[in-house]
């Protein structure tokens, strides 16, 4: 529409000369204002400023100046009178040597110019746009503050106009002339015999000659120019309420001494440094975390169905959607060293899984296969199935730790995390209760699980312990305890009948007939164990829990 005829005229309009006419009568002063031509969609003084600030962005938008004709101030444009030719016999003889411009120091130069002005495409906010020479000359900006509606295009051609200017009005004569030139004014244009450049009178003085102060006027190819592409301050973003997890995980390789959870927060637009909250309650809430980066997090559109623990799993396969960042698959080697590990929710636990293979399939939607699952002891967490929406964190350098107090595990806490700039308390914070288990000090369950009957009737049931840190070793000798002293805890069961509970020191308990006798009537066909180690303050860890056929 910005193209077409405008039939019913530049409805909304104010003219040029009406808009000078206003600003004039501010300095006292009636000018003339008939010779003025054009159309101001829009002008405004924001600040306190002289008639002359404020007109001053007007002319130069608009290419017209201001002079002294017979007692009144008249307003007309450049290229309304043509220039005046000044030949050499009116120049005074103490002259001659001066007809020659002088120029200002190049490093004074304006080799760029900027205008700032409010651009109707974009809801008037203020934008920018430059002009800058390609000739590899040095010195400074010129800036303008245009507090005018323009369009874009228009702006540019300000832009190229302020710059050349400038640069054209480095170059000056001063020069004097007979009183027969008695006509001139400041304001007319001069043009030099043999010489194809103009110059403008700014100043006149009159003594025994009339000495004329004289500034060069651009010319239309005045110099090679680039124009920036425009730019304007985007629309103010509303910081968006942050999706928020908070994985209390076993001890990762390469941060075994830090205990802590991780935060993982995702926001869109991300404005800056999120904080996250907690307390038991929000209104007593206080700051745990302070998060730099958006996680790379998103949930499942595939449900993920158990799987081997701890080996390479061919025949499963998953489909995560991103809330933001990318996925990429990596080689086998690779992810056995540490690559592509994520954190998959499970109902207040997180499995952690490892992938070869993430295919994008749509928009940030990737397939997962070649999974390792149950990776750092999270076998338990694995559910039947992991259904669609559970949430999905990848386990980087972009998850925070949070601040813990020792009383503060294994109770049910507050996370707040407000949106950017807001507090705890705001309505739009993303809340959440957990209670963190702490999961970094709690021994894994036990391994290779067995149970076997003796000649004499007696059951041996043994398993080998999990080291939670430092187990990964291949040399000779056990792998670190982790705890004070090795404890155990056996259950053996009868549905869900603990029918003996036994504390060992040994990864192994010998199960006497006369006690299978007297927990079962008989000696059992198969026994129901479950097994797990005890902490440094004897609480079990996690458990292994298998029936077994003697």
């Amino acid at each position: 529409w910005r193209l077409r005829p405008r039939l019913n005229g530049p409805a909304g309009l104010s003219p040029l000369a009406q808009v000078v006419r206003d600003l004039c009568p501010r300095a006292g002063v009636q000018a003339a204002v008939s010779a003025l031509m054009g159309a101001v969609s829009g002008y405004v003084v924001d600040s306190p400023a002289t008639p002359r600030h404020a007109l001053e962005p007007l002319m130069a938008a608009y290419d017209f100046i201001a002079a002294e004709h017979a007692g009144d101030i008249v307003f007309f444009h450049r290229d309304a009178r043509p220039p005046a030719e000044l030949m050499l016999d009116d120049v005074a003889p103490a002259s001659h040597g001066e007809t020659f411009a002088q120029r200002d120091d190049p490093a004074d130069m304006a080799i760029e110019a900027r205008v700032r002005f409010l651009d109707p495409r974009h809801d008037y906010l203020i934008a920018n746009v430059s002009a800058r020479r390609l000739d590899g000359a040095e010195g400074g900006v010129a800036s303008i503050d245009a507090p005018l509606t323009l369009e874009v295009e228009s702006a540019e051609a300000l832009a190229r106009n302020v710059l050349a200017d400038r640069r054209a009005a480095s170059e000056t004569l001063h020069l004097a002339v007979g009183h027969q030139l008695i006509a001139l004014e400041p304001g007319d244009h001069l043009a030099l015999q043999g010489r194809d450049d103009v110059f403008e009178i700014t100043r006149i003085v009159d003594a025994e000659t009339r000495a004329l102060d004289l500034v060069r006027l651009r010319a239309p190819v005045d110099a090679q120019l680039a124009l920036v592409a425009p730019n304007h301050p985007p629309q103010p973003a509303v910081a968006p309420t942050p999706a928020l997890s908070v994985l209390d995980l076993p001890l990762l390789p390469g941060s075994e001494q830090d205990e802590r959870p991780l935060a993982a927060l995702f926001a869109s637009p991300w404005l800056g440094p999120l904080e996250v909250d907690a307390g038991v309650g929000v209104a007593l809430a206080t700051q745990r975390a302070s998060v730099t980066q958006a996680a790379t997090m998103g949930e499942l559109t595939w449900p993920l169905w158990p799987g081997p623990v701890d080996r390479w799993e061919h025949g499963n396969a998953v489909r995560v959607r991103l809330y933001g960042g990318t996925l990429s698959s990596s080689s086998g080697d690779a992810v056995l060293n540490g690559a592509n590990a994520f954190a998959i929710e499970a109902g207040g636990e997180w499995e952690i899984v490892q992938a070869r293979n993430c295919v994008l399939v749509g928009e940030r939607e990737y397939e997962l296969s070649g999974l390792l699952r149950g990776r750092l002891g999270t076998a338990h967490a694995m559910r039947a199935p992991h259904p669609a929406g559970a949430r999905f964190v990848v386990l980087n350098d972009q998850l925070a730790r949070m601040e813990i107090g020792a009383h503060e595990w294994r109770e049910a806490l507050q996370i707040a995390a407000p949106p950017y700039g807001l507090h705890a308390a705001d309505p739009r914070a993303a809340v959440a209760t957990v209670t963190l288990a702490h999961a970094s000090v709690r021994p894994w369950a036990p391994a290779h699980v067995r149970a076997v009957r003796g000649v004499s009737g007696e059951v041996t049931v043994s398993w080998i312990r999990c080291a939670r840190a430092g187990g990964d070793s291949w040399g000779p000798g056990d792998v670190p305890l982790g705890e004070n002293s090795e404890a155990y805890q056996l259950d053996i069961l009868d549905g869900a009948a603990v029918k003996r509970s036994v504390t060992t020191s040994a990864p192994a308990f010998s199960y006497s007939v006369a006690d299978q006798v007297a927990d079962f009537g008989v000696l059992p066909l198969s026994l129901h164990v479950r097994v797990a180690q005890l902490d440094s303050g004897g609480a079990p860890g996690l458990n292994t829990e298998l029936t077994i056929t003697l």
